[in-house]
């Protein structure tokens, strides 16, 4: 599995995220997690720490827990709105079970979005996203495979390349040598950790294979029709993919 390699925006300096916590477990995990979404993620435990980085170095997003050691995380706010070179920066409130009250006073103090804990990787992925490229159209994580697939009861022939290379809640892409006209309606069998998926999907867009090349040949698809359960676990499959190797104890 593999996600999106960290990118800058073009000519741009603010192209890290900042993520802030005097709990140095959950300090790593949240900027891991922000690293395997595709961004730059830059750590501070505690107030002085970020306050120190972030003037220095403006990012494009800081994302802190409400509840640090000492000054929390509204105390940064306030900071970070006092700073002349970081009065701009989007601020990101990730907080425990609170009441849409406490939402409500996390806005009034300035944060752009709250994160409720454990954070998920979607959900962070839809709040940040946008943020740190606005336009994108994309609204859900996606992440790079390999995965044996069925189109309309045809298995994809791995030995010789096809495969389901990315997928997301939305749609996935594969590399398959049989050309499928945009807007053709398929179904699709996706086998995730033992678990059946049967799914409707549109060809959004399909580029040919041709012989000899090795160009990103296959089609890409969009979910049109799948079951709840069927979203849980492809939303469960790629929050693992993502966290593999990390600690689910730093979530807390």
């Amino acid at each position: 599995m593999a996600i999106d390699s960290p990118r800058d925006s073009p000519g741009s300096m603010r192209s890290f995220v900042l993520v802030v916590n005097s709990e140095p477990k959950s300090l790593i995990f949240t900027s891991m997690m922000v690293q395997r979404l595709g961004y730059h993620a830059c750590s501070a435990l505690g107030v002085g720490n970020a306050l120190e980085i972030a003037s220095a170095t403006p990012p494009a997003l800081v994302i802190t827990d409400l509840h640090l050691k000492g000054l929390g995380g509204f105390a940064l706010l306030d900071l970070l709105r006092q700073n002349e070179v970081t009065r701009a920066v989007p601020v990101v409130i990730v907080a425990g079970e609170f009441a849409p009250e406490d939402e409500q006073l996390c806005r009034k103090a300035g944060a752009v979005a709250v994160l409720e804990k454990p954070v998920k990787i979607n959900a962070l992925y839809q709040v940040i996203h946008p943020l740190l490229e606005p336009g994108s159209r994309r609204g859900h994580v996606r992440i790079k495979t390999i995965l044996p697939v069925k189109v309309n009861d045809r298995p994809l022939d791995c030995v010789n390349g096809e495969c389901a290379t990315n997928l997301s809640v939305n749609g996935m892409y594969l590399r398959t040598r049989e050309a499928y006209p945009d807007n053709t309606r398929v179904m699709v069998h996706i086998t995730l950790n033992e678990e059946q998926i049967v799914a409707e999907a549109r060809v959004v867009h399909c580029h040919p294979h041709e012989d000899g090349c090795s160009g990103m040949w296959g089609i890409g698809l969009q979910f049109l029709a799948t079951s709840p359960e069927s979203g849980e676990i492809i939303r469960r499959f790629i929050h693992d993919e993502v966290t593999h190797g990390m600690d689910p104890a730093w979530e807390d």
